[in-house]
């Protein structure tokens, strides 16, 4: 049987683990957006404000969001779309849906390519002023690492690249 894995971690805030496990399995039960057809919490792979590898795995969790984005952006580059103006132009379709990617991942909506997600701010990244208060506290905040699958392999509109696809 096939499964399609995806990862993602999340920022939450919370008073206990337990407590932060409960947010995530909420938010993963109940999101529109998307849905898994299972999903896991790596409770043992948990990372508390005060733990040693905390800041490294969230700035790794940032950086990653931020190879996306990136990634997204030089799609539409590559297509000839390199200033705003030029997005008047921009065609319905698959570069249509990758400008809307970039959107969510702006905007803050949670999707399949969000590797770091902060469910205090819902957003891909971290304000300054939510980074600041995670230097000032000592408890209350953890990062909640998820696996997360699909049964069937994900070929959507939004996820190919026609050139990549048919190999242009």
């Amino acid at each position: 049987m096939f499964r399609e894995e995806v990862f993602h971690l999340f920022l939450v805030e919370a008073s206990t683990p337990e407590l932060a496990f409960s947010q995530v399995v909420k938010f993963l039960s109940t999101y529109q957006l998307v849905r898994y057809d299972e999903f896991k919490v790596l409770e043992k792979e948990t990372l508390g404000l005060r733990d040693p590898d905390f800041w490294q795995a969230l700035e790794k969790g940032i950086t990653k969001n931020l190879e996306v984005l990136k990634g997204f952006i030089q799609d539409l580059n590559q297509e000839g779309y390199v200033s705003i103006r030029d997005l008047l132009f921009l065609p319905q379709g698959y570069l249509s849906k990758i400008f809307h990617l970039i959107a969510h991942l702006l905007d803050g909506f949670f999707g399949i390519d969000s590797y770091f997600y902060n469910l205090v701010e819902d957003s891909h990244f971290i304000s300054p002023q939510l980074r600041q208060k995670l230097k000032k506290e000592e408890t209350g905040y953890f990062l909640v690492p998820v696996k997360a699958y699909f049964d069937e392999k994900i070929y959507s509109f939004e996820t190919i690249s026609p050139k990549k696809f048919f190999k242009i």
